[in-house]
This record gives structure tokens, C-alpha cells and sequence, in this order.
């Protein structure tokens, strides 16, 4: 008895999708916006996090590098947030 109740509400939940596909996919192009906008404007988000704090002073090359690569990291889960979103419309 408990065992179908189970399996008839995990057939049940995996049938409907979790939220309005329309607003996953507005966040996963968010987050690839996020992700190009670091890959191409690394010093933006260096100054939001560190640089508005000093008053002189610069990002090394490999913050940079690492800021980068979180972009890239971005755009690829953006890309599966689309891909997610996608398969319930």
C-alpha cells in the first residue's frame, strides 16, 4: 500500500514541470548575460567586489583570469538552465 502511494506520487511530480517555464528561461538568459558581461568586463565586477573599497590600486592579471573563468562557468549553466526549461514547453 505505501509502496504505490509512493510510486503514484513520484509519477505524479515527475509529470508536471516545477515552475513556469517562460520564467526559467528568463533566468537562464539571465545568468548567461551575467556570464558574458564577466567574461568580457572582468575590471565591473573587480570593482564591485573589491575596488570601490580602495582608493588606489588594480586587479592582477590572474583575478581577472579567474573572473573569466567564472563567466564562462556562467554561461555554461545558463546554457543548462535553457536546456532544462525547454523540455516542458
Amino acid at each position: 500500500m505505501f509502496s504505490n502511494l509512493c510510486f503514484h506520487y513520484l509519477l505524479a511530480a515527475a509529470s508536471a514541470p516545477p515552475v513556469n517555464p517562460w520564467s526559467l528561461l528568463f533566468f537562464g538568459l539571465l545568468v548567461i548575460a551575467v556570464g558574458i558581461t564577466s567574461i568580457v568586463y572582468p575590471q565591473l565586477f573587480w570593482y564591485l567586489r573589491i575596488g570601490r573599497k580602495l582608493k588606489e590600486g588594480s586587479p592582477s592579471r590572474l583575478y581577472l583570469v579567474v573572473l573569466r573563468f567564472g563567466g564562462v562557468l556562467n554561461v555554461a549553466v545558463g546554457a543548462v538552465i535553457i536546456y532544462y526549461a525547454w523540455m516542458f514547453f
